[in-house]
């Protein structure tokens, strides 16, 4: 009797572990499934950016965006704004002078109002 406890003991124990390690392996093949999915996805998109990139018409873009290619009869006009031109320096500089000198005379004029003797 004791024998028959052991062996149906040692195989509930068996069927448990299985079953445990059955619904892992369950879990598992969903998650794996869902990146796969994801993947594909990834796959597809990468593979139409990949088309379009490869065509002339984007190429051409590209390379007008950045000056390096034009078309017969065209020219290329390059705007950068690191430097302004001087007249737009000294005007500038005018009006930050400007500015800064109608800052002191409000605050000359707060201050006034304040002390000034009626």
């Amino acid at each position: 009797m004791l024998l028959d406890v052991l062996i149906i003991g040692f195989l509930v124990f068996g069927n448990l572990k299985l079953y445990s390690e059955n619904k892992e392996t369950s879990s598992r093949y969903i998650d794996l499934n869902k990146e796969l999915e994801y993947l594909e996805n990834k796959n597809q998109e990468l593979k139409e950016l990949f088309s379009y990139a490869s065509e002339e018409d984007y190429t051409e873009a590209v390379l007008r965006e950045k000056g390096l290619y034009k078309k017969e009869g065209e020219g290329v006009i390059v705007i950068t704004r690191d430097i302004p031109p001087l007249e737009e320096q000294g005007q500038v500089k005018e009006q930050q002078t400007t500015e800064s000198a109608s800052v002191w005379q409000k605050i000359f004029d707060f201050f006034g109002s304040i002390f000034r003797r009626d």
